[in-house]
């Protein structure tokens, strides 16, 4: 099970993901256990990460899971 956290616009916190796609400072893409979650913002940056969890900081605009 994947659990994301929105902390306002500014934090997001990925409790479960597998491993990372893709990312730059304005998009982000992570493979969770069934899907594929998809950051979009400013500035994003990856602030810390273990082998289940993440948090990314920034100026987040969407989240989409496709």
């Amino acid at each position: 099970m994947t659990q994301v956290i929105l902390y306002d616009d500014r934090t997001v916190h990925i409790d479960g993901y597998k491993n990372i796609i893709s990312f730059d400072s304005e998009h982000m893409c992570i493979r969770c256990k069934d899907k594929v979650l998809d950051i979009k913002g400013k500035n994003l940056q990856i602030d810390s990460f273990s082998e289940v969890k993440m948090v990314i900081s920034g100026v987040i605009s969407g989240l989409e899971w496709t």
